[in-house]
């Protein structure tokens, strides 16, 4: 009994590492291809001291972080033949993927050891060759399967020049699950959860509002092609990327996006539909069609441009023509990272949508939508004390801007400030101010928030 409750309890260390409080991201997350570990172990292989790699990583191959990890396991095992530069590299390198380090160590100590004792260490009691056999069973799920996720409370209200109102009070549970089918190809299923304290709308959804409580469930496939140059996701997922404004920021899509490119320039050719919220603000779209191509290149560390051209469908909420069928946008997005402290981002979109024949249509401006935003330092979710101040201005005029993004509201321009914290780790809060207007009336409608975040 006592052997059975240690190959239970030692099963559950390994399924349920990856959720623990201070976990790691995800096991088989993959490492951007512009982070600074790629260059880092790459210095470390060209010294030869790193036994299981004798060639540098080719130039575009995506790894996770797992075997990140076991570069960075192996050159600790021989710390000693290093300069002192090369190991202050590898000290640093050790901090980042510490968590995967120790799963590492685990599964390999159930491929090598002999387990003499239970895991309760009482009498020196062995495993069995069939117990020694479960636990090697559950090292190669636990080898494929990758659990994060996040839990967040939410308040926001709006600041109108009618009065003060709720727009959001709510709590969202996250909990992403990714299963590595081989070396190229992966599984994913994401399961959320929202419970509204302000909307009181009991009714289950599969896409609540944040004023609805229900639960939400995306599927998708990811993997890579051609020597690891051509990148599939196939499915439906939420898509929130900082580098798609103008088309993907904040949204819920279904469809196939591919990716293609090496490190430096890649291309993204995205197809499908997705919810931009066209039926919550007066049209009567629930889902729009999209056709994307956009390209991303990094000139350096510090400086890097995004731009694209996108066609999706004309919305009554955004008083477009709806004969003119699909409205084309173009649009580019650039960085600049002075230094540690300091960087900056600015974005530029415009499109041919025509104006529908109502009166209100007629009087809402169409001009160039504009985004700048200032941050100094930055919030990191491993390094307790740090945190982020951001400076955002927006002008997004609805007919040439396709979506509401990250919380401006629709036809408006606004200025933030904001602030985000690490109390510990991975938590996260944060907080902003919106001095916000509608462009053509010029309506108040202010808005703040706060939240706190717990990722795992």
């Amino acid at each position: 009994m006592k052997k059975a409750l240690a190959v239970l309890g030692l099963s559950t260390v390994i399924f349920c590492g990856g959720v623990q409080a201070e976990a790691a991201p995800g096991f088989f997350q993959d490492v951007p291809l512009n982070d600074w570990s790629y260059e880092a172990v790459n210095g470390l292989i060209t010294t030869g001291h790193v036994n299981y790699y004798t060639e540098p990583i080719p130039q575009g191959r995506i790894m996770s972080r797992m075997e990140m990890a076991m570069v960075v396991d192996d050159a600790m095992q021989h710390l000693k033949e290093f300069t002192p530069t090369e190991q202050d590299t590898i000290q640093k390198l050790n901090k980042e993927y510490y968590y995967d380090i120790k799963k590492i160590q685990i599964l390999s100590k159930l491929d090598n050891a002999d387990l003499e004792k239970a895991a309760n260490g009482e009498n020196g009691t062995t495993f069995t060759e069939e117990e020694k056999a479960g636990l090697k069973k559950a090292a190669a799920l636990a080898d494929k399967l990758s659990i994060n996720g996040y839990a967040r409370l939410r308040n926001d209200h709006f600041m109108k020049d009618t009065g003060k109102t709720t727009r959001a009070n709510m709590l969202h549970v996250q909990v992403n699950t990714t299963y590595k089918v081989d070396d190229n190809w992966q599984a994913h299923t994401d399961l959320g959860f929202r419970n509204s304290f302000s909307g009181f709308d009991e009714l289950k959804s599969l896409s609540p509002s944040e004023n609805k409580t229900g639960t939400t469930m995306d599927t998708y496939v990811t993997g890579r092609m051609a020597n690891n140059a051509l990148g599939l996701k196939i499915g439906k997922w939420n898509e929130w990327n900082i580098y798609g404004w103008g088309m993907d920021i904040d949204c819920d899509f279904s469809g196939v996006q591919l990716d293609y490119g090496k490190k430096d320039f890649k291309t993204y050719l995205t197809m499908g539909k997705m919810d931009l919220w066209d039926d919550a603000m007066g049209g009567d779209r629930k889902y729009e069609q999209i056709s994307s191509l956009r390209s991303f290149y990094q000139f350096d560390k510090k400086n890097d441009i995004n731009v694209g051209v996108s066609w999706s469908s004309a919305m009554a909420s955004r008083y477009q023509d709806p004969d003119q069928g699909r409205v084309f946008y173009y649009y580019a997005h650039a960085h600049h990272k002075f230094d540690n402290n300091w960087d900056l981002r600015a974005g530029l979109i415009n499109s041919d949508a025509k104006r529908d024949d109502t009166a209100t249509a007629s009087t809402k401006t169409k001009s160039p939508g504009r985004w700048l935003q200032l941050r100094y330092k930055g919030a990191d979710l491993q390094a307790p004390g740090s945190y982020a101040i951001t400076t955002t201005y927006r002008y997004e005029p609805a007919l040439t801007w396709p979506t509401v993004t990250d919380w401006c509201g629709l036809n408006e321009r606004f200025i933030r400030l904001g602030v985000s914290y690490v109390p510990a780790k991975n938590v996260l809060l944060d907080t902003f101010y919106t001095w916000a207007r509608e462009i053509d009336t010029g309506e108040k409608d202010d808005l703040y928030r706060f939240q706190a975040q717990f990722f795992f």
